[in-house]
């Protein structure tokens, strides 16, 4: 990995020192900034020294002003503006038969190169099948996984080692969520498709089962798939059903071309949607506790 500071560009506004998240740059004895040596194997690649070096005097990790950066945007959106943008977006369930072009998907996939990152953003993978038929195909190896759900919740020794190799809040979220939907047969497909709503398309995001942070990485792009989906006009929803099936299913995972050694983490359902919906809905805060002193 190159780490270096043109000393001719650099103006010794020392901001690089400031941002760094690891501390990798210092002040020699002649005041000229520099790379600490020993430490840049910890270097995180977040780009900040050469976001901010109004000179782009700095090269670290091997990244580049010409392919890694561009100009921020002039202006950005305000405050009402935002949340206005967040109260319009809904969950689609009901897509039209239209499939996602290439180009809304590439533009779908480019958003992420904007999001941050757990760590290791280079371990992760996204798999998409914007192909109808495939995920048709894969739907009753998924409708028959849900149906062993409900017959290992249903089994106390079985229920008993979900929750012991899974942990408790994997087991209530089946138990609670999941089950009872499943037990009331929602997800027969006698009914029509209730697990992937007729989506013409599905991104899915996995990783390596020993990645470092996978689980947040995938869950901050399915973040950022939804809201991007949603700024072109589209659909999106997070499906967490697919992810568990591809991890226990050979036919799903097969389906899918999801390498064997890797967890399947948030799988995104993306469309045209067939309804709209004329009114925000408003959502429960969460808990919040505001800590303004010491006392």
């Amino acid at each position: 990995m190159s780490f270096t500071i043109d000393q001719q560009l650099c103006i010794q506004c020392k901001l690089c020192i400031e941002v760094c998240p690891v501390n990798l740059i210092e002040t020699d004895q002649d005041n000229k900034v520099r790379f600490i040596a020993n430490r840049t194997a910890i270097c995180i690649g977040c780009g900040q020294c050469m976001a901010v070096c109004s000179t782009k005097a700095i090269v670290a990790n091997n990244l580049s002003y010409e392919t890694g950066f561009e100009a921020l945007p002039d202006k950005t959106v305000s405050y009402n503006d935002f949340t206005g943008f967040l109260s319009s977006r809904r969950s689609v369930r009901n897509y039209t038969k239209k499939q996602v072009p290439a180009e809304m998907m590439d533009k779908i996939l480019h958003s992420l190169s904007y999001a941050p990152f757990g760590a290791s953003p280079e371990k992760m993978h996204v798999t998409v099948i914007n192909n109808r038929k495939i995920i048709e195909d894969s739907l009753p190896f998924i409708e028959n996984f849900l149906d062993n759900i409900v017959k290992w919740v249903d089994n106390p020794v079985t229920s008993f080692m979900i929750r012991k190799k899974k942990g408790n809040e994997t087991f209530n979220t089946i138990k609670n969520h999941l089950y009872p939907i499943a037990k009331f047969d929602n997800y027969k497909l006698k009914y029509g498709d209730r697990i992937t709503r007729g989506a013409p398309a599905m991104i899915i995001l996995h990783a390596d089962k020993d990645a470092e942070e996978h689980t947040n990485n995938a869950l901050i792009y399915a973040t950022y798939i939804t809201l991007t989906a949603h700024s072109l006009g589209l659909g999106a929803s997070m499906i967490g059903i697919v992810p568990a099936a591809v991890n226990k299913v050979k036919e799903v995972r097969e389906a899918y071309k999801i390498p064997g050694h890797h967890e399947a983490v948030m799988a995104v359902i993306v469309g045209f949607p067939k309804v709209h919906y004329q009114r925000a809905i408003k959502r429960t805060l969460p808990a919040i506790h505001n800590i303004t002193s010491q006392e």
